[in-house]
């Protein structure tokens, strides 16, 4: 099961609906959470212990999605940290070029509540050895708008 995750996010009230979604799913679940790229990268390089999956907002100030991504992916002990890009902007606009970029997937903000928690639900259930096989899984069931590399 996946227990630690880290959203880079600049909504708060997106940030507070991961939580609370990530809470009601398993309260043993942790999420570090950063307002903008530049502190997402504070906080992984700071950590002992690295976040098993990182979820990156493409839209925020001072450092966005994309150049956190870039930093991420050039950093030896964070390249292989999978990473989702997420946005309010449909997938056929960023998700290739997330999946080019090195991400893992590109998630289009769930519209409710109750899609985010079963998208993470689903994802948080997936074990190291079968994230790709989980995220190909939720990508074919066509119930979430998300892109799988």
């Amino acid at each position: 099961m996946i227990k630690k995750f880290l959203l880079a996010d600049d909504d708060q009230d997106d940030t507070d609906l991961f939580q609370e979604a990530l809470k009601n799913i398993d309260g043993s679940i942790e999420l570090s959470a950063a307002i903008n790229g530049r502190e997402a990268l504070a906080k992984l390089n700071q950590y002992v212990s690295t976040p098993e999956i990182i979820f990156l907002d493409i839209n925020m100030p001072e450092m966005d999605g994309w150049d956190c991504l870039m930093n991420i992916k050039k950093t030896e002990r964070l390249k292989d940290i999978p990473v989702v890009m997420l946005s309010t902007s449909p997938t056929s606009i960023n998700g290739k070029k997330a999946i080019q970029s090195g991400a893992i997937g590109y998630l289009e903000k769930p519209s409710s509540f109750v899609k985010l928690k079963d998208f993470l639900e689903q994802l948080s259930k997936a074990s190291h050895n079968n994230l790709l096989e989980t995220m190909r899984s939720i990508e074919s069931s066509k119930s979430h708008n998300f892109l799988v590399a």
